[in-house]
């Protein structure tokens, strides 16, 4: 008997259209290790059959290799047709008991939760709009966005670049706010918010302090590949921009702030 008759007879009886396997989780249903060829080579998990009992032991099964990804270690069958092989002709025809709907329902959750384990990269692309030196740009500027989006502030800490970046509502707000504290006017309500981004970045309200930000339509969200536009209309999606923008700060070695508002 093939050594890969174990995972023909696990691909067998599987109920799904798609399984997302760990190699790890190959070599525990075959009871070994898999050569060193399958975890380099994408050509091992080639559809081609043959001579070639490890291929069959899926093509067998009735599934194929839809998609290899070796640097996350996982490999993705697809079922080519219903029924497989006689091993899964007799899971059909109700040689195994019958699983109350408890027990069923727990083995589907384990199995969608082990797709849902898998590694996804996100990543952000953004555009940053400059909107100059705070006190030297008035919040009349046309350049002052009125709508949603990122804000990035940014001054000097004696050789060292620091930065505040803030989600908000109201780009103008934010803006106007902090141009407000800077100017000493720290009694109204409107310049609270700037006093905050004052303290928690630790700037110094008399000196120069340059102002970027990130509009709706200026940032894409991607995941594991796929990309969209991010709504910064929306206030999670907003913050999560913001998050991002943050952690590239600190990753960029700058002392930063982050402000959700």
């Amino acid at each position: 008997m093939s050594k890969y008759e174990p995972l023909r007879e696990h691909l067998a009886r599987l109920d799904d259209v798609v399984w997302a396997a760990k190699l790890e989780e190959v070599e525990q249903i075959i009871g070994s290790s898999l050569p060193r060829s399958a975890r380099e080579h994408r050509t091992w998990w080639a559809n081609s059959g043959g001579s070639l009992v490890h291929q069959n032991a899926w093509l067998d099964a009735g599934w194929r290799v839809e998609r290899t990804d070796l640097m996350r270690d996982v490999i993705v069958f697809r079922r080519l047709r219903i029924g497989g092989t006689v091993v899964a002709g007799r899971t059909a025809n109700g040689s195994r008991p019958v699983q109350n709907p408890q027990k069923a329902a727990e083995k589907r959750l384990s199995k969608e939760m082990a797709a849902l384990r898998q590694p996804a990269t996100v990543t952000l692309r953004s555009e940053w709009s400059p909107l100059g030196d705070v006190q030297r740009t008035p919040c009349t500027n046309s350049t002052i966005p009125t709508e949603s989006g990122v804000v990035r502030f940014a001054a000097m800490s004696g050789d060292d670049i620091v930065t505040a970046i803030v989600a908000t509502r109201s780009i103008q707000q934010v803006y106007r706010s902090l141009r407000m504290s800077m100017r000493g006017r720290e009694g109204e309500e409107e310049a609270q918010l700037g006093l905050t981004l004052l303290e928690e970045a630790g700037f110094d309200p008399k000196a120069p302090i340059e102002c970027d930000v990130v509009r709706p339509g200026n940032a894409w969200l991607l995941t594991d590949g796929r990309g969209r536009k991010a709504n910064l209309d929306d206030p999670s999606e907003c913050k999560l921009v913001a998050h991002l923008l943050y952690v590239q700060e600190l990753q960029s070695g700058r002392k930063s702030a982050l402000l959700l508002r």
